[in-house]
């Protein structure tokens, strides 16, 4: 078994999940999600609205995390595909019956000043809780099938503006007839329609997200925050 990262397809994978001892506001930080999805225009642009009721944090290689919404990655940075954990908001949330699907999606495509529609860069879906006890209470987000759609790394085309490249986890998973088209052995990525995606799969609002900007204009762009380690109890993951 693998941790989802570098390896993606036929696999089981692992999105660690740490949710119990925590030592931050979990409120103040959900807060901050929240605003930064609209005061980047993510809603109404991508979403009517966002109110996040976990905490995501997206591990690249390389110990680039994203946790907060909006901080700056180059593209090289994120040539291969991230791991995840989520910290529930309140004590109690998650079952271990629960499941979840997660989408990655840029509502910039192709051109920030104009886009198209979503271009699809990640959907996983089914994915289960597995518990563990170490070195925190701990649930690992399992996939034993193939992803719906395999990770396709950031690769804004130059000239096109500061790209929003949105990762947004739902409680459930989508529909038998919801991911239909994309079992086909060709399907467009582009045109990706998020809202009709989640009515069509019966997903809810967003349980937890982030977002990150890549500028075309800088593609060696680094990313810019103080340590994950600084907020969070951490649970060490692979890559």
């Amino acid at each position: 078994m693998h941790f989802f990262g570098p390896w993606l397809g036929l696999t089981t994978c692992y999105f660690g999940l740490a949710c119990c001892h925590r030592t931050f506001n979990e409120q103040a930080i959900l807060s901050r999600s929240k605003s930064g999805f609209e005061e980047s225009r993510l809603v109404p642009d991508l979403l009517p609205a966002f109110n996040p009721q976990g905490i995501l944090a997206i591990h690249f290689a390389g110990d680039k995390i994203l946790r907060h919404p909006g901080f700056s990655m180059s593209a090289q940075d994120t040539q291969a595909g991230p791991t995840f954990q989520l910290y529930p908001g309140y004590t109690g949330q998650l079952n271990p019956a629960d499941t979840f699907t997660m989408i990655m999606v840029d509502p910039d495509s192709p051109i920030h000043a104009n886009p198209s529609g979503a271009k699809l860069h990640l959907l996983a879906t089914g994915l289960a809780l597995d518990r563990h006890h170490q070195p925190v209470e701990t649930y690992n987000l399992v996939n034993n099938t193939q992803f719906l759609v395999d990770w396709l790394s950031p690769d804004p085309e130059p000239r096109t503006g500061v790209h929003r490249y949105t990762f947004l986890l739902y409680k459930g998973a989508a529909s038998q007839a919801s991911v239909q088209p994309f079992q086909a052995s060709m399907f467009n990525r582009s045109g990706f329609n998020l809202a009709q995606f989640t009515r069509d799969a019966g997903l809810q609002d967003s349980y937890a997200g982030a977002f990150m900007n890549i500028d075309s204009a800088s593609p060696e762009n680094l990313i810019r925050q103080i340590p994950f380690t600084a907020y969070l109890p951490m649970h060490t993951s692979a890559f």
